[in-house]
Parts: C-alpha cells; structure tokens; sequence
C-alpha cells in the first residue's frame, strides 16, 4: 500500500523536473490514437507532454473489440517491466459490449499492481450513474451503473476526472474517494499556423465567407442532425461539418446526414491532420450542438469535450448547447455562448447575432484562448506528473 508524502505539499513533490535516470516509470494504457477513438487521441497527445516529466511507455487495447483475449493478455502483461504507475484512460463503451470487461480487466490490474508494487490510476473520460438511465430495465441498469463505478473506485489507487461535473456524477453514484480533477488540456503545441483565407480556401470558400463549422465526429451525441437541420433553416450562411462517424455503427447515421444536407452545408467526411486544423481556421464560430437527450436508454451527459478544448488552442468562438459543463464555462471563463438544445428557433437567433456582433465575437475569442491557455495540455501534463509523484516510496 502505498502513502502520499505529506511533507512534499499537494502534489508530493518540491522540484517541477526529476533527472532523467530519476524519472518515475509510467505506463500509459489506452486505444491506439486512430479516427475511431478521440480518447486514444488524446491520450497520445497527453503522452507527447508527459515525456518531457516521466519515463514512458504506452501500451493499447483495441477499439470496438468483442473479443475479452486482447484486454485479458494486455492486464496479465502489465507489470512484467518495470514500472511505478500504470495509468488507464478509461471509457465504459472501450471495454467490451456495455462495458462488461471492466469487470475482470481492472480487478486484474489491481492484483498485478500488488504483484509488482505499481500505482494504478484510472482517467474517467465519460462517467454514467443511476440518475443517466431511462427506460427499459431501468433497477437493472442503475445496479449495474453502480457496479462498474464501483470496480473503478475499488482498483484504482486514484481516480482522474476532467471536469467537476464528471467528478460529482461518479461521487453521486459511489461516494467520495481519492479522486483528482485534471483539465482536459487544449493542446496549443499542436496548432498550425494558417490565416483565416488560406483555410476557407482548403474548403473552397473565399475569405468573405462567414463560416460555421462543427468539427469532430459524426454522431446523434454530437448533434450532427440538429447541425444539419439549423443549416437547413439558414440558406443564406455557409456551414461545414468537419469529420466522419467514429465507428462502423454510425455508420448509417452519417450517410443520413450527407444525403440530407443542404447545399450550404458541406460535409466532409474524415479528414487528415492538417484539414482537420484548418476547419478550426477556418472557422468563424464553432457551434456545438452536443445531445444530452436519452439515446439507447442512457443519456449522454457531457463531461468534457475535446472539441471545445481544439476551439481553445485556436481562440474559435463558441456557441454550444445548455448543458451543466458548458454552463460552467460561460459562468466561470465566459467562454462560451449558450442555446437551448432543443429550441432551433433559439439556436439561430443566438447564432445570427454572434455573426453580426463581431465585438462579441472578439470577446468570446480572447476568453475562449485565455481558458486554453490557463488549462493547456502543458498545465495537464504537469498536473499529471504531480499526481505520480504523489506514489513516489
């Protein structure tokens, strides 16, 4: 069992760097960082900051994988080199059919840990509880809910929310435990430099456009349908939706949205790196019209969004639905405008006046950047490194 060093302050630790023989080991557990997995993404991102403080290696489950074998061999092997902290980023629907491979993965981490004296830390990318199901077998799915947050605060040593809505969602469904809230982190490291014509002209739009773009997946959480219906209501703007379906079930949804689109709106499909920055760009505002409806029995609350986080590295304004995380950033950064996600009437009356009202435009970019910059990948990596040391013997 291992004890935080009190005498070291919050974070355990005195000095920001270790030397380079001195550097703790840390093994980073996650999907691979293709188009199917935005936490696979950011976890390789994240990877890139925490080489500057620890030693690491990362190790990947596959994606959209109902065969246990791969999570079995991945949590038998962990431990096997040395390591002090194994750190999973964590998703319900990454680990087999309703996230039933949580089940025996993390418990046999949790022995490995005890086996071969490592801290385990858990990242919650998405958290779900009891007050999140709708029917049917609604005691079922609470139970059920609660278990599988349960197996994650049991195992791990501590557990990372990336923001205090999650945090409170999971507490909500297990009580308080050793949890640590970490920022998402807009990763300014990564931004391309490009003026606003050059990427319009990527998406064959001259520079006088005024151009709203939703970038990222394409999927009913996301609001992709409602982006395409506001579209539909608005001939006279220009609107780009900037990505593909994250997996093959979307698949149908997607090509819904492309059969449907209006000719003001270009759909894109997935796109490589360098397109996928210039929609941001690009951009004029960025609508996030992200669903917390109930889809499939559950509802989809928002925890975080990587998005938003891209919007930040950029200084893109943002208009997003009203949901409690985005609710939190316009109170705390004013770094958002808000609509009524289930009012399109409401979502173009907010969206015309913030294209006509570039002072407030402005001002939704230098608060939208000052968050990013306060709450960088840089700043998570660190937080990071501190949270590790934390297990330092």
């Amino acid at each position: 069992m291992r004890l935080s060093r009190a005498d070291h302050g919050q974070y355990g630790f005195d000095s920001p760097q270790r030397t380079a023989n001195d550097r703790m080991r840390v093994t980073l557990m996650s999907t691979p960082p293709d188009t199917t997995s935005g936490t696979g993404q950011y976890s390789d991102a994240l990877a890139s900051e925490l080489s500057d403080f620890v030693s690491l290696t990362q190790t990947y489950f596959p994606a959209d994988c109902a065969n246990p074998a791969p999570f079995l061999r991945a949590a038998l092997s962990t431990g096997r080199e040395e390591t002090d902290v194994v750190h999973v980023q964590f998703d319900y629907v990454l680990f087999g059919p309703v996230g039933l491979y949580t089940l025996f993965f993390l418990p046999l981490l949790w022995i490995q840990s005890r086996r071969f004296d490592f801290a385990l830390v858990v990242t919650m990318h998405e958290v779900l509880n009891g007050k999140l199901v709708g029917p049917p077998l609604v005691p079922l799915k609470k139970l059920y809910t609660w278990v599988l947050n349960t197996v994650v605060a049991q195992t791990a040593d501590s557990v990372v929310f990336l923001s205090g809505e999650a945090e409170k969602r999971f507490t909500d469904s297990v009580g308080a435990g050793t949890y640590r809230q970490v920022p998402h982190g807009a990763n300014r490291e990564d931004i391309r430099t490009l003026a606003p014509a050059e990427a319009k002209d990527h998406f064959g739009y001259t520079a006088e456009t005024q151009l709203v773009v939703l970038p990222g997946y394409v999927s009913p959480r996301k609001g992709s349908d409602l982006f395409c219906a506001l579209a539909d209501r608005c001939p006279d703007i220009e609107f780009l939706l900037a990505g593909g379906p994250p997996r093959e079930r979307h698949t149908s949804f997607y090509e819904s949205i492309r059969s449907r689109a209006p000719s003001n709106l270009q759909v894109t499909g997935h796109l490589e790196a360098d397109a996928f920055h210039a929609a941001f760009a690009a951009a004029d505002i960025v609508v996030l019209p992200y669903n917390e409806t109930e889809q499939t029995g559950v509802v989809n609350a928002v925890n975080q969004s990587g998005v938003f986080n891209w919007c930040a590295a950029y200084g893109v304004p943002v208009l997003a639905s009203d949901c409690a995380r985005f609710r939190t950033l316009q109170n705390e950064w004013d770094a958002v405008a808000l609509f009524d996600g289930t009012d399109l009437d409401d979502a173009e009356r907010v969206m015309r006046e913030l294209l006509v009202d570039k002072t407030k435009r402005d001002q939704l970019s230098a608060n939208i950047e000052r968050y990013g910059t306060v709450n960088s990948l840089t700043a998570a990596a660190e937080a990071h490194q501190s949270l590790y040391r934390e297990f330092s013997s």
